[in-house]
Order: C-alpha cells, then sequence, then structure tokens
C-alpha cells in the first residue's frame, strides 16, 4: 500500500444541507486547501470534503502511473456521493482543481449548482509548459512547480520533481474541458492573482469568455501568486467564495 505523506491526507468537515467539494492542483495535496475548507465549513456551516487526487501526496513514481482520466473519476465519485446526501453542491479548486471544476461543470450540470475555480488552468498554456511537451526525446521528470507563493515562509506540500507523462495528462485535461466550458450554465466566480508564475492569468479571461452562465463574476486577487489558498488572500477568497455560495443556496 501506497504511503501518503503526513500532511497529505484528504479531510471531511459534516455541517448543513450544502456540500462543497473542494480540489487542490496538479502535483499539490489537499494540504493547500485544508484552511479554505475549514474557513468554508466553520463560516459558512457547509459540509466540506477536500479529497486527496490519485497519484498525489505519496511519490512522483506513484503519480507517474495515473493520469487524467483518474484525476477525473476521484472528483466525479467524490460529487456524485456528496449530491446524494445534500441539498445543492458547489465545486472549487485549486489550478489542475479548478480544471476539474470546470470539467464537472460541464459534463453534470444537474448535480452542480455553482462553481469557484482558483487559479485554474483552462487556456493558454505556459511557453515553458509547452516545450516541454514538444521535447524529442524528452526527460522523465522535471523540477517542481510548487510553492508560488508570495506570503514568505509559506510552504506548499507538493512534489520536487513533476512526472513529464502526467503534464501530457493534464494537457489532456485542459484540452478537454476547454472543449466543454461553453456549455457550462451554472453561476460562476472566477478568482485569479494579477502575478501568477504557473498559470497565466489569461487564463481567467479566457474562462469569462467562454462560459455560458448568466451569472458570471471575476475577482482579481492583488496580493497572491498561484497557490493563493495558502497566500495573502486566503481569508478573502474564503470571504468571497464562501458568501457567493451562500447566496447561491438560498435561491
Amino acid at each position: 500500500m501506497t504511503q501518503v505523506l503526513a500532511g497529505a491526507e484528504p479531510f471531511a468537515f459534516e455541517g448543513n444541507d450544502i456540500g462543497v467539494l473542494v480540489s487542490h492542483g496538479f502535483t499539490g495535496t489537499p494540504q493547500s486547501m485544508r484552511h479554505y475548507g475549514e474557513q468554508l465549513h466553520r463560516r459558512f456551516g457547509f459540509t466540506v470534503v477536500g479529497p486527496r487526487l490519485p497519484g498525489h501526496g505519496t511519490s512522483p513514481d506513484d503519480m507517474e502511473t495515473t493520469g487524467y482520466l483518474d484525476w477525473a473519476r476521484e472528483i466525479e465519485q467524490q460529487l456524485k456521493a456528496l449530491a446524494a446526501r445534500k441539498r445543492k453542491v458547489f465545486i472549487t479548486g485549486l489550478s489542475m482543481g479548478g480544471t476539474l471544476t470546470l470539467n464537472m461543470a460541464a459534463r453534470f450540470p444537474e448535480l452542480v449548482h455553482g462553481i469557484a475555480p482558483i487559479a485554474a488552468a483552462a487556456g493558454p498554456l505556459k511557453r515553458e509548459f509547452a516545450g516541454v511537451l514538444a521535447l524529442d526525446p524528452a526527460p522523465r521528470r522535471i523540477p517542481g512547480i510548487g510553492s508560488d507563493i508570495k506570503a514568505p515562509g509559506v510552504q506548499e506540500l507538493a512534489y520536487a520533481e513533476v512526472p513529464v507523462a502526467c503534464m501530457r495528462e493534464i494537457a489532456a485535461l485542459i484540452a478537454q474541458t476547454g472543449a466543454l466550458m461553453g456549455g457550462i450554465t451554472c453561476p460562476a466566480l472566477v478568482i485569479h492573482g494579477r502575478e501568477d508564475h504557473v498559470v497565466p492569468a489569461s487564463n481567467a479571461l479566457h474562462i469569462v469568455n467562454t462560459l455560458a452562465s448568466s451569472d458570471i463574476r471575476l475577482l482579481w486577487l492583488e496580493n497572491s501568486y498561484h497557490v493563493a489558498t495558502l497566500d495573502n488572500d486566503k481569508d478573502l477568497i474564503a470571504e468571497r467564495v464562501g458568501r457567493f455560495f451562500a447566496e447561491l443556496a438560498a435561491g
């Protein structure tokens, strides 16, 4: 049995009849979302579930055996389980977790009542990312992308190396999700830092301009980098998303 790193465990906080599914990002762990999930539960009373995606929070070798279908399947299963026991369900996620948030909203509109993608990868890739995918032969690993955080002394629990095979997988997930996004009609609060060194801020504008929803809101973060849920704006995010979901739940 693969050992899970300390701090990378999934979390769940039982609350009211509103469910919130929270997804971490590529090579990251639930550690990056725990404070966010705790705040949504404590301040708004939501039932919050934060799963650990397959291959994450263990080792790069383990991650290398997984792909986007495994990651999406985990979120799909958690979504359906939450929807089976809660009156309304919302999804929010960071980075690839934001991509999965959009993917679920497109594929299961009857289950998802609102979304809040944060620094979501859903459009243009960084030139450096695309460059690695074009290498032939490609390296097996490249240096990690974790801890893009402005706040001093804060660390994300993420892999120090990224399996290039998994980079191909997330590229496929982004492409698939991008093709589905035009069918998303649920309310959306799109959140992105203006200075994000991992996912270009242009992704937020691409999402806003592509969704079919009649209720699309955009929150620019002025004091955070990519891992915004651990950064200077982490409490602002929890407050704005919590209020957004509470407003939708009351409607």
